[in-house]
C-alpha cells in the first residue's frame, strides 16, 4: 500500500493500481529511433504487472501499532513482503518471462540496496539471480536492450510513485525527498539526452517534466481512497478501508516550457 499522511486522514493507493498508471507511461514512452521495439509488448507488461504480488497483501491494509499509520511498502514486515515479490514475480513469469526478467531486476536493485546483510534479503537475491539466470538461458536477450527496458520500468515506476506519494500541487521544497534533485534514471535514457528528469507539480492536476521522455503530453487517472482517522478510530482500518469510496485524480504529464 502506498499512503500519505493528511491531518485527519490518509490518503491510500493499492500498489497494483499504481503498477497500471507505470504501464500506461510506457505505453506512451519514447524509445528514440534506434532502439529494438520487438519485445516492447512485454516491456509494457512488466511495467504495469511489476506490482502484482502486493494484490493480496492490499485487499485488507494492515496498521502499524508503533507508529499509529497503516503500513506502507516503505515499511511492510521484510520477510512477508519478500514472500510476496517472490509470488508476484512468478506470476508475472507466466505472462510473460522477458517480463519477469525485468521485474526481477527491478526488485533485486531495490534489495540490494537496502537489505544485503539480511538473510531474507540475502534468499531473494540469490533466488531471484537464479530465476534471471534461467531466462537468460531460455531467452537470450540483447543486454544492452535489456538494460534500457529496465530503465524504461524504473523511469515508469519513478513517475507513477512521484503523482503517488506527493500531495497534488506540492511546493518543490515540501516534495518526498527521493526526486527533489529529479529522476537519476534519465541520464540511462537517450531520449532524454542522458539528462535527470526534473518533475514539478504546476498545479494539483498538472505535472510537468524536463526534458520531457514521453511522445505527447499524457493523461492519467490516479485511483485512490480518503479513509477517516475518525473512521479508523472508530472501527478499526480494515472496515474503514473498505467503506471508504474510491475516487480519481485526473493528471496531466507535460512537458515544462524548457523542454
Amino acid at each position: 500500500m502506498i499512503c500519505r499522511e493528511r491531518e485527519h486522514s490518509f490518503i491510500m493507493i493499492r500498489q497494483h493500481d499504481h503498477a497500471r498508471l507505470s504501464g500506461e507511461f510506457s505505453r506512451h514512452m519514447d524509445s528514440g529511433p534506434t532502439r529494438e521495439t520487438t519485445r516492447w509488448d512485454e516491456v509494457i507488461l512488466g511495467c504495469e504487472q511489476h506490482d502484482r504480488g502486493w494484490i493480496p497483501l492490499d485487499q485488507i491494509p494492515v496498521w502499524n501499532d508503533a507508529e499509529q499509520k497503516p503500513y506502507t511498502f516503505m515499511n511492510f514486515p521484510e520477510p512477508a513482503k519478500l514472500v510476496f515479490y517472490r509470488y508476484g514475480i512468478s506470476q508475472l513469469e507466466e505472462m510473460s518471462a522477458y517480463g519477469a526478467m525485468l521485474a526481477s531486476m527491478h526488485y533485486t536493485a531495490l534489495v540490494s540496496h537496502y537489505g544485503e546483510e539480511d538473510p531474507f534479503c540475502q534468499a531473494f537475491l540469490q533466488e531471484e539471480k537464479e530465476r534471471q539466470d534461467r531466462i537468460r538461458e531460455q531467452l537470450s536477450p540483447a543486454e544492452d536492450e535489456l538494460a534500457y527496458h529496465r530503465s524504461v520500468l524504473e523511469l515508469c515506476d519513478d513517475l507513477s510513485l512521484y503523482a503517488c506519494l506527493n500531495e497534488p500541487g506540492v511546493n518543490k521544497s515540501e516534495e518526498q525527498d527521493w526526486w527533489k534533485d529529479g529522476f537519476a534514471v534519465g541520464k540511462k535514457l537517450d531520449v532524454t539526452g542522458h539528462q535527470t528528469i526534473m518533475p514539478q507539480w504546476q498545479e494539483p492536476g498538472i505535472i510537468t517534466l524536463s526534458p520531457f521522455p514521453l511522445r505527447e503530453s499524457v493523461d492519467v487517472q490516479l485511483i485512490y481512497r480518503e479513509v477517516s482517522k475518525e473512521d479508523i478510530r472508530k472501527s478499526g482500518l480494515a472496515e474503514a478501508y473498505e467503506a471508504a469510496a474510491e475516487q480519481q485524480l485526473k493528471i496531466t504529464f507535460q512537458p515544462a516550457k524548457d523542454s
